[in-house]
């Protein structure tokens, strides 16, 4: 799949996720998931295939992880 793709793909499968349905049009194929949980393992599945990262195991420590707050005691 091409970078478009990938993208055109993780679309479709947060718009759906959003909207609760569980059947979905992407790269030519329909796909039908028994469960939220199953969309959401896709979506997962394609967001790693976009940042590079395997698509089992855990994510190198180069991949990008989000920020998280600090706190610090004054």
């Amino acid at each position: 799949m091409t970078p478009d793709q990938i993208d055109a793909t993780i679309g479709k499968l947060e718009t759906a996720l959003a909207s609760g349905v569980l059947t979905v049009e992407y790269d030519g194929r329909r796909t039908t998931f028994s469960s939220a949980a199953d969309l959401i393992k896709s979506l997962d599945y394609f967001k790693r295939l976009k940042a590079g990262v395997p698509s089992t195991g855990p994510a190198p420590a180069s991949a990008d992880r989000g920020s998280y707050a600090a706190f610090s005691r004054d």
